[in-house]
């Protein structure tokens, strides 16, 4: 019986001792490579590009990253009113529209070796030529047909087209943006002139096309749930607009059994607060008979405003946020964006002259785990504040990405990846430069580190 009794024990302390090693550790990665949590998801994409020309140089930055998407929003070429410029004329005839220009921009994209993820509706630029453009339209159901023969262009061949088998198509972009109408630089109408436009268009390109993936609305997002710094955040009275805005679109869609394959949404301010909006969509979401349909945050940028200058601190922010979706319900996102107007708080993936970024290296980073194509289990229960990892294996290789964003504190790492053993360790350093370096016992504030592995003789 003693025997027993002290067996008995000593499993317990086994299991503790066990245990406290995954909860109490937590500078100490833990990796099973051989255990296979997910899929890695394509959540390292961009809005815009620095060029609309095939063979861009600079555009094959996108291309080496591994990027799979990139969407049209504010690319002027692609607005609805510039490729079908007259409401008047027939909605099945092939001189109505004018796609020159448009091409040209989903041709780069795709030479790129991203798909477009197209937009309808009109850019931020276009209004202060088009206003009266930014006024519902008159006919709801012809502005759905003209959705559809542009849907027929790429993806049909249609009006000397292309194939590009597109799959995902929003409908508009922030209507939500401004509660009165007339300040609204993208949507003009009320909200229920939205949802109802919605509601007809979803309906009719989901008849018509029932594999793509239809949805909406680039929801300007859900700062008044939190108080931060960030851009346009807070609990003014705009905040709370986009959420009743977003709580009342649902309730007109479920009344109405409308489809939405996916809810698209903006947010500009930090990782931990976007974890929380994340929460939220899903829960409404799924609350409203929704639980299905993706979430895709196709804008989104770490705090801009607090970054003084693009530094090592802005990659491994941006990084982290990468990391964040990847362990989140998140389907796909869109950093905005990778044009190169390093002037601009929302650009922030290339330099002056088109050099990349500290955030560059970290989508970079993110693509190559992307590229192995399963996300590894990382055992820890959880990890320092404001450390972020995320770890992936496929037949070409294993890899880790770890982003330390608190607050000028470095903290003490080891890793545990049990028969895998560190091959490379790469950094962007004080310089912004991206260097090789041997694997640290520490990861200093404000930094990310892309680890490779092999097999341990």
């Amino acid at each position: 019986m003693l025997q027993r009794i002290i067996g008995a024990v000593t499993a317990v302390i086994a299991f503790l001792t066990s245990l406290s090693q995954l909860v109490f550790t937590p500078g100490v990665i833990r990796i099973d490579f051989d255990s296979v949590v997910g899929e890695m998801k394509p959540v390292h994409n961009i809005d815009r590009m620095p060029e609309y020309v095939t063979g861009s140089r600079i555009n094959g930055y996108f291309t080496e990253a591994n990027m799979t998407s990139c969407r049209t929003h504010d690319i002027n070429q692609t607005d609805l009113f510039r490729i079908f410029p007259d409401f008047s004329k027939d909605v099945n005839d092939e001189s109505s529209y004018y796609f020159e220009e448009t091409d040209r921009v989903l041709a780069s994209i795709a030479d790129a070796g991203m798909e477009p993820f197209f937009r309808f509706g009109i850019s931020w630029s276009d209004p202060v030529l088009s206003r009266e453009q930014l006024q519902p339209p008159a006919d709801f159901e012809k502005w759905a047909q003209i959705c559809e023969h542009i849907i027929m262009h790429y993806n049909e061949g249609w009006a000397d087209g292309f194939r590009y088998n597109i799959e995902y198509w929003e409908i508009y972009n922030e209507p939500d943006c401004q509660e009165v109408p007339e300040e609204n630089n993208f949507w003009q109408g009320t909200p229920e002139e939205y949802y109802r436009l919605y509601d007809v268009t979803a309906k009719h390109l989901k008849s018509r096309f029932p594999s793509l993936k239809i949805g909406g609305y680039g929801s300007c997002g859900f700062y008044a749930l939190t108080k931060t710094k960030a851009l346009n955040t807070g609990s003014s009275p705009r905040n709370q607009y986009f959420i009743k805005f977003f709580e009342d679109f649902l309730d007109y869609i479920e009344k109405n059994k409308t489809p939405m394959d996916f809810f698209s949404w903006h947010s500009y301010t930090t990782t931990e607060k976007n974890s929380i909006y994340i929460d939220y969509v899903r829960e409404k979401l799924e609350k409203a008979g929704y639980g299905e349909t993706e979430i895709i945050i196709d804008e989104w940028n770490y705090n801009p405003t607090e970054n003084e200058k693009i530094d090592r601190r802005y990659g491994a922010n941006q990084t982290s946020m990468l990391i964040m979706f990847q362990n989140k319900k998140v389907d796909l996102a869109h950093y905005y964006c990778a044009d190169c107007l390093p002037s601009s708080v929302h650009a922030g993936m290339f330099l002056k002259g088109g050099k990349p970024s500290t955030a560059y290296y970290g989508f970079w980073a993110f693509g190559q785990l992307y590229k192995l194509g399963s996300q590894a289990k990382i055992k820890n229960l959880r990890l320092y504040d404001g450390l972020y990892a995320v770890a992936a294996t496929g037949e070409d290789g294993q890899a880790l990405l770890i982003a330390n964003i608190s607050d000028k504190r470095d903290r003490r790492i080891g890793i545990d990846a049990g028969g895998y053993t560190v091959d490379k360790c790469m950094t962007v350093d004080e310089n912004g430069e991206w260097v090789e370096i041997e694997m640290p016992e520490k990861i200093v504030s404000g930094s990310m580190l892309y680890v490779t592995f092999r097999k341990s003789a």
